[in-house]
């Protein structure tokens, strides 16, 4: 279910970055944000990890100017994340761009 997945992705988004910096609303609009890019591209037919983290960091930069006063990382930060964040869903080692993977469900 790409929805559930994606609203995990966004807690877990808003999770990593709360306990990174400090807990800000900004975290979880950016969360939804990417899982907005997520869906889309698994409804799309897409399952490359790569491509979502392209897809991901390019909505976020697109929309930048809704994030950017409050928040401490960029667009490809996030990308990265995500990429990580799939890769760690699967049961793959990541990139180690991000540090330790939030679990929402914890």
């Amino acid at each position: 279910d790409h929805d559930s997945e994606g609203e995990r992705l966004a807690k877990s988004i808003a999770g990593w970055l709360d306990r990174e910096w400090m807990e800000q609303e900004v975290h979880l609009q950016m969360g939804y944000a990417a899982k907005s890019a997520y869906v889309s591209c698994r409804l799309a037919g897409d399952d490359e990890i790569m491509s979502i983290m392209t897809a991901v960091s390019d909505n976020l930069d697109s929309r930048w100017r809704e994030f950017d006063k409050d928040a401490f990382v960029n667009a490809w930060d996030v990308g990265n994340y995500v990429a990580d964040y799939l890769m760690h869903r699967i049961g793959g080692e990541g990139c180690g761009c991000s540090a330790e993977i939030y679990d929402p469900d914890a």
